[in-house]
């Protein structure tokens, strides 16, 4: 080698983009691949994967009817825990302490993050426990709804519309999947509750008893933003009871609405939100609030997502656990309006002993006795 021979010079990387899906190179402007069809303009959070995972007992990776030919153990699933960030929104999923399987389900996508129109999309499922496998009820309605919203989302169509019309595709799918059992009465049921973060205004629909809450900034008002379909949610909505009481009730958990077969044939709840400030936008299972249900004290546990998104919801279930983990617990929170939200603050402020204290005195009671 020649050590006077000039170097070749070095070739500046390329600044073309490339599709996330096949790798081929697409335009900035472009919304869709040319050579495979993906959508550019959606990130999706990834799905749960159902691969067989060996038993933790004793290794062996043969199972019958969801237990362990070997030594008996209950299979692991993948669904057991799931986290998911996607920058603007994250979410944890898990099965809790009392329960064999995790009967929740969440979807996630951002919509044109880079765009002058963002928007998150926010779908959360609870499996009613009463039915047979609830747990294929929500998955297959958190999926079916959040690719319904997102591709009329993509199509120009309004928010509140589109968050009715996927709650009512979820509905579909859950009948179509009920056909395939005998007993129709038993047949897999769940609630849904979906939002869209938009730059001013978060619309939110539901059908059942998960939730979404806006958590205000330090100089807000953080408020919950759906109303249970339960005995309790009806008394509490009324102004007749304060929730700490209305669920005391015998019943209380019970829900009045549902995605399968027999629910009520009514249109799902809707309701826009607009904002006066950034803030955060929570949406979970009753896994958390039967834990912690104030919008303020959950707006406080949250922390405004000073350590990230991802941290925030791992927190907020780590609270329910911390409770008893009785019901599976699933936490979503997004930032409003939609971006990726840079750590702020000093940890040192944030009240997490005193709010976790006052769990006991929170809980509202017959959580073993809820009908989900």
């Amino acid at each position: 080698m020649n050590p006077d021979a000039a170097e070749p010079p070095v070739q500046a990387a390329s600044a073309t983009p490339a599709c996330p899906a096949c790798g081929a190179e697409v335009l900035p402007d472009d919304g869709f691949c040319e050579a495979c069809g993906a959508d550019l303009k959606v990130r999706r959070a990834e799905p749960v994967g159902d691969g067989v995972l060996p038993c933790p007992a004793c290794g062996s990776t043969e199972f019958t009817d969801r237990y362990c030919d070997q030594c008996g153990r209950l299979a692991p699933s993948a669904r057991d825990r799931v986290e998911r960030d996607l920058g603007a929104v994250a979410g944890v999923s898990d099965k809790g302490l009392r329960h064999s399987r995790n009967e929740d389900a969440m979807a996630l996508a951002v919509l044109g993050a880079d765009t002058d129109a963002p928007a998150t999309v926010v779908v959360v499922c609870d499996g009613v426990s009463t039915s047979d496998d609830p747990d294929r009820a929500s998955q297959i309605a958190a999926d079916t709804a959040l690719d319904d919203l997102v591709a009329s989302m993509r199509g120009g169509g309004p928010a509140l519309e589109s968050t009715g019309a996927a709650i009512e595709a979820a509905q579909r799918a859950v009948l179509e999947l009920a056909e395939g059992y005998p007993d129709r009465a038993n047949a897999p049921s769940c609630t849904i509750v979906a939002a869209v973060i938009q730059t001013d205004r978060v619309t939110v629909g539901w059908v059942g008893d998960s939730r979404a809450y806006w958590l205000a900034g330090a100089d807000g008002q953080s408020a919950r933003l759906t109303d249970d379909d339960t005995w309790a949610g009806q008394l509490v909505a009324e102004g007749d009871v304060d929730e700490g009481e209305a669920y005391k009730a015998p019943h209380a958990h019970a829900i009045l609405r549902w995605l399968g077969p027999d629910a009520p044939e009514e249109p799902p709840n809707l309701r826009e939100f607009v904002p006066d400030g950034p803030g955060l936008v929570l949406v979970c299972s009753d896994g958390l609030w039967n834990y912690v249900w104030d919008a303020a004290d959950l707006s406080r546990l949250a922390a405004g997502g000073w350590g990230g998104l991802a941290a925030g919801a791992a927190s907020l279930t780590a609270v329910a656990l911390d409770g008893g983990g009785q019901d599976n617990i699933t936490v979503v929170l997004a930032a409003s309006p939609p971006r990726t939200p840079e750590p702020v603050g000093d940890t040192a402020t944030i009240e997490l002993p005193e709010i976790t204290a006052d769990i006991d005195a929170q809980r509202v009671p017959s959580v073993e006795g809820s009908d989900q």
